[in-house]
């Protein structure tokens, strides 16, 4: 028998490791992160222990993996440019694409949802990504004052309320909005937003 090149190898430790992450995803999400042990895991996994810290140190660190993949997926397509802001096609890219994650994977965006929602989850992720999200909402913040809006501060949260419903009707409900048309309809009522409440132009009617 021939010895495993390089190249299955690491075949081999992604296949691994997506199987352990997203075995401790669905425990973590359906017992919580406390209630769920290592063995747990790789009892459902069908894997050892050994096999296990071969890839993850600790819980905590298959937890931090897990967070790190579904904020990596939602925010890693912002600011392509790395310009530290955000033109209108970055903006409509970042949508798009998020929605088309949440739609190819909605059992992921579901167990991720309930698990991010356990209060010490929330404070872990707070802890760790806190200075990141406030970079993130500066990026949005300014897109808007750029956009026109004359109210940045309240557009922000309506947009923001507006993207996390959607992504919560594609996690519980994926194929109840056709797939193109729903991602256009959320894309045009942010705009819409923003320039309701931008200043209106002069009427050229009016006489000067």
């Amino acid at each position: 028998m021939c010895p495993r090149t390089s190249q299955q190898f690491e075949s081999i430790r992604q296949e691994k490791t997506k199987l352990i992450l997203d075995t401790a995803l669905e425990l973590f999400a359906e017992k919580g992160y406390h209630q769920t042990s290592i063995s747990d895991i790789t009892r459902k996994a069908g894997i050892s222990k050994g096999l296990l810290y071969n890839y993850f140190e600790s819980k905590d660190e298959v937890l931090r993996n897990i967070i790190q993949i579904g904020y990596n997926a939602a925010y890693d397509n912002l600011d392509l440019n790395g310009d530290h802001s955000l033109a209108k096609e970055e903006f409509v890219h970042f949508l798009r694409i998020t929605f088309q994650s949440v739609r190819e994977n909605p059992r992921f965006w579901k167990l991720y949802s309930a698990l991010v929602m356990q209060p010490e989850i929330q404070d872990m992720v707070m802890a760790e990504y806190s200075g990141k999200a406030q970079d993130i909402q500066k990026l949005f913040l300014d897109f808007i004052k750029i956009s026109g809006s004359i109210a940045p501060e309240s557009d922000l949260i309506a947009i923001s309320s507006i993207i996390k419903g959607a992504h919560l009707i594609l996690i519980t409900a994926p194929d109840y909005f056709p797939a193109g048309q729903f991602e256009e309809t959320i894309i045009d009522a942010c705009f819409r937003l923003i320039q309701k409440n931008s200043p209106c132009p002069p009427d050229s009617t009016d006489e000067h």
